[in-house]
C-alpha cells in the first residue's frame, strides 16, 4: 500500500466515524465541523493525486462535495451564534436575542438537512467507493499526473497567489473569500509532506493567516444576517456594533495577508519544479 493510498483509507475512515457520530447525536457542532475538514483534506489529496477515476467514483467525490457544503450551512450558523453570544453591549441584548432565536431555528432546518443526507450515504456504497478512490490515488505511476511533491507544490502556489496580490489596492470581498478557501487548499496540501520543522513552519504561518481571514468571514456572514434582519431599522445598534467589529476584522486581514505575501516574495527560496522533488515524495509513496 502506497503512502497516499495509506492516508486517504484514514481519512475516509475518520469520515465514516465521524459521519456516524453526526447522525447518532444529531449533528452536534464539533463533529460538523470534523466532517467538513476531512472533506476537504481528501479532496485537497485526490486533486494532488490526479488519478483518472471513471463516472461512478467521480460521482461519488461530487456527494462528498454537496456534504461538504450542506455541513459548511451548518457551520457558518454555529459560528454566528457564538460570535452573537460573545457580543456584551447590554443596549443590543433584545435585538441579540432575536437574530439568535432566527438563527437557532435556520440552524435546525440545515442541520436535519445534513443529518439525511449523513443517512443517505451511509445506506449507499459510498465509502466502498470512497476505497475504491484511495486505491485509484495510489496506484498514479510516478511523475505521471502529479505536480512536485506537497510542500514544495504548496510553496509554489502560494507563491503565485503572491505575485498577483497588490498590497495598493483596496481588498474587494470576493478576492479576500478566495483567498481564504485557497489558503486552506494550500495548508491541506502541505499537510500531505512528510513532518519536518521546515513542513511545521510553513504550516503555522499559513494556518496564523487562515485564521484571520476565517475571522473576517465569520463577521461577514454575521453582518449579514444581521443587514437582512433589521435593514429597516437605520439606526440598529445591533447593526453598527457588528458593522464596526466587521471593518476592524477586514484591516486585521488584509495586514495579515500584505505580510505574509510580502515575506514570501522576498523569499529567495523559490521551489523547483524539478523530477527530483517528486522523486523525494515518491520515494514514500
Amino acid at each position: 500500500m502506497t503512502l497516499l493510498e495509506k492516508r486517504m483509507r484514514g481519512l475516509t475512515a475518520d469520515l465514516s466515524s465521524a459521519a456516524a457520530q453526526l447522525a447518532e447525536d444529531n449533528a452536534p457542532p464539533k463533529n460538523v465541523h470534523r466532517v467538513r475538514t476531512t472533506i476537504r483534506r481528501i479532496e485537497s489529496l485526490v486533486s494532488y493525486a490526479n488519478p483518472d477515476l471513471d463516472k461512478k467514483l467521480e460521482r461519488t467525490l461530487e456527494k462528498m462535495a454537496d456534504l461538504r457544503k450542506q455541513a459548511g450551512k451548518v457551520r457558518d450558523l454555529d459560528v454566528q451564534i457564538g460570535l452573537l453570544g460573545a457580543l456584551g453591549n447590554g443596549s443590543t441584548a433584545r435585538d441579540r436575542k432575536s437574530l439568535a432565536e432566527l438563527l437557532g431555528k435556520k440552524r435546525d432546518r440545515q442541520a436535519q438537512r445534513l443529518v439525511s443526507a449523513v443517512k443517505k450515504i451511509q445506506e449507499s456504497k459510498f465509502f466502498a467507493r470512497m476505497n475504491r478512490i484511495a486505491e485509484e490515488s495510489g496506484a498514479v505511476p510516478e511523475g505521471k499526473n502529479r505536480p512536485l511533491a506537497p510542500l514544495a507544490e504548496a510553496k509554489s502556489q502560494l507563491a503565485e497567489m503572491a505575485k498577483d496580490f497588490s498590497p495598493h489596492r483596496t481588498v474587494k470581498l470576493s478576492y479576500l473569500h478566495s483567498v481564504r478557501v485557497s489558503l486552506k487548499r494550500i495548508r491541506y496540501l502541505a499537510e500531505l509532506a512528510d513532518a519536518s520543522a521546515e513542513q511545521k513552519e510553513f504550516i503555522r504561518e499559513l494556518k496564523s493567516v487562515q485564521d484571520v481571514v476565517g475571522d473576517w468571514h465569520d463577521w461577514q456572514e454575521l453582518t449579514n444576517t444581521a443587514d437582512k434582519r433589521f435593514s429597516d431599522r437605520v439606526n440598529c445598534a445591533l447593526l453598527r456594533e457588528v458593522r464596526a467589529l466587521l471593518a476592524a476584522r477586514h484591516s486585521t486581514a488584509t495586514l495579515f495577508l500584505n505580510n505574509l505575501f510580502a515575506l514570501v516574495l522576498a523569499s529567495d527560496k523559490k521551489p523547483s519544479r524539478s523530477v527530483q522533488s517528486v522523486r523525494a515524495f515518491a520515494q514514500h509513496a
